[in-house]
């Protein structure tokens, strides 16, 4: 799967946490995206003012009963593939409950025992998460959408990616601004 050793954050990596804190719904997908453990993912976007999760309380926040652990105990046998990845989504899906809290309740079991053991065993089979802008869209504050904070979701007018931008000027996502040979500060 890949490296998750602590490691610094670079320009480009917060960028990228800043693009998917509102695209994907799930602090677990995002952390293997980003590579970085949960606890990495929670502290830097935590740093850099991203809103506290407020959506899916209800299917992440609730005790866990001993009915709960087993149905997720007959999820995880029935949503883990052939080559032994387990299917994340669908096990969320079926015992109602955040992605979220069921990464942190099977890093509990025995077959998996940490959050590194655990991510090398998620398969994601969901490819969109959230809100995106259908492909036809252009890059103008016309199509934008705001988040909460101020700042707004943008398709990049290269790549057509959805990322975060806090100003209106930003038009381009960080990728195709380093592939254009800019820097951040660039005016």
């Amino acid at each position: 799967m890949g490296d998750f050793s602590r490691r610094p954050w670079k320009p480009e990596d917060e960028q990228e946490l800043l693009d998917l804190w509102n695209r994907v719904m799930s602090i677990t997908l995002i952390a293997l995206e980003l590579k970085r453990t949960t606890s990495s993912v929670q502290t830097m976007a935590s740093r850099k003012g991203c809103l506290r999760r407020t959506e899916g309380n209800e299917r992440h926040r609730r005790k866990w009963t001993s009915e709960d652990i087993q149905a997720l105990k007959d999820s995880l046998s029935k949503n883990t593939d052939r080559d032994g990845y387990v299917l994340i989504c669908e096990i969320a899906d079926e015992v109602g409950r955040s992605i979220d809290a069921v990464a942190a309740r099977l890093i509990d079991f025995p077959q998996f025992g940490s959050e590194e053991a655990l991510f090398e065993a998620i398969k994601v089979t969901r490819k969109s998460f959230g809100t995106t802008a259908p492909s036809r869209y252009r890059a103008t504050s016309a199509n934008a959408w705001p988040t909460p904070d101020g700042g707004q979701k943008m398709p990049c007018m290269t790549c057509r990616k959805i990322f975060y931008s806090d100003s209106k000027a930003t038009r381009m996502c960080s990728n195709c601004k380093k592939d254009e040979g800019g820097s951040d500060w660039d005016w």
